[in-house]
């Protein structure tokens, strides 16, 4: 008789990817404006909610609850590790990546040039940049790895973002980010928690250990996980270091979990925080979305912002497949 998946791990697998969703939509409203422009379009609060695009931003077409470009991009890692029983396969992969290259839905959710770019020479048999630009760079390789995390063999987590990474990506700090990401995701949908300001401490210290290991210039970055932060009292609003989200693996990932981090007792709050930052709004929100599913699971999402989900039915089949490989 199969094990049957404990009920709270099937939650927080399935908060990561439906708040990753939520969350990368969300973001999407505003992509490519400042913290201060969203202010000003929004008011202090800013967004709160699932939103139409604004004006000046990247996608003001944006349809509330529309997912985007990163969620296409982990639900294809997603339907390829659950096509091959929670195994890498890279040829599997690759293809259904070079895909998503003629999938109007994906072109249209703001994958931006250095991600196409890097999936473009993927697909033409050429290999990855690594010349320290943008497009070497560039977060997209990294964000996706948050569905690795959803997979039962913690064994494999780490050695599965960083392959999937080097498809596109051939600098070691984007492959460093991607483990990162992964291993916190794993962590949390097995129950990790972070109620004390030593658990963070503990958190960041364990994941920089990952990273150093596999790349020691973006473990660098990730040590300086907003430090000067409060850990202890849950935020109540955007401290500037962590404003204005950049593309750059270096600066986006930290940035991001730092979000995560200081509105990690409320999704809500949390999810809204990343939206609203600036910049790469998308994406930040994308990560911050992943980790606090994964931390406090679907049940802590808002109903009203499911609801406006029009490919909820995609993202609850692709979490339950995940759930039964546990099983």
């Amino acid at each position: 008789m199969p094990n049957k998946i404990d009920d709270k791990v099937a939650d927080r697998i399935r908060g990561t990817i439906l708040a990753s969703a939520c969350a990368n939509s969300m973001g999407g409203s505003c992509i490519g404006l400042t913290r201060r422009e969203i202010v000003a379009s929004l008011g202090p609060q800013a967004i709160r909610d699932l939103s139409p695009g604004l004006l000046r931003s990247h996608l003001p077409g944006h349809e509330p609850g529309t997912i985007l470009a990163d969620t296409y991009l982990a639900l294809a890692i997603a339907d390829s590790l659950i096509a091959h029983k929670g195994k890498f396969d890279s040829a599997d992969l690759k293809g259904r990546l070079k895909g998503l290259l003629e999938s109007e839905p994906f072109l249209k959710g703001a994958p931006g040039a250095p991600c196409l770019a890097a999936l473009r020479r993927m697909a033409d048999g050429e290999e990855p940049v690594n010349d320290g630009s943008l497009e070497a760079l560039h977060d997209s390789a990294a964000v996706r790895a948050y569905l690795v995390g959803c997979l039962p063999d913690k064994s494999k987590i780490v050695d599965i973002a960083v392959e999937q990474a080097k498809l596109t990506h051939a600098d070691s700090r984007v492959w460093s980010a991607a483990a990162v990401i992964a291993e916190s995701v794993s962590g949390f949908i097995s129950g990790k928690r972070l109620d004390t300001e030593q658990e963070v401490r503990d958190f960041v210290k364990t994941e920089f250990a990952t990273a150093q290991k596999i790349d020691a210039r973006f473990a660098e970055y990730w040590d300086d996980v907003a430090p000067d932060l409060d850990y202890i009292h849950p935020a109540h609003e955007l401290p500037y270091s962590l404003v204005n989200v950049e593309s750059d693996v270096q600066e986006a990932v930290p940035t991001a979990v730092g979000i995560f981090l200081i509105f990690r007792h409320n999704l809500e709050e949390a999810l809204c925080a990343a939206a609203s930052a600036g910049g790469d709004t998308d994406t930040a929100s994308a990560v911050v979305g992943a980790l606090s599913g994964a931390y406090h699971g679907a049940s802590a999402i808002p109903e009203r912002w499911l609801k406006q989900l029009p490919d909820r039915n995609k993202l609850e089949a692709a979490a339950d497949r995940l759930i039964a490989l546990w099983q």
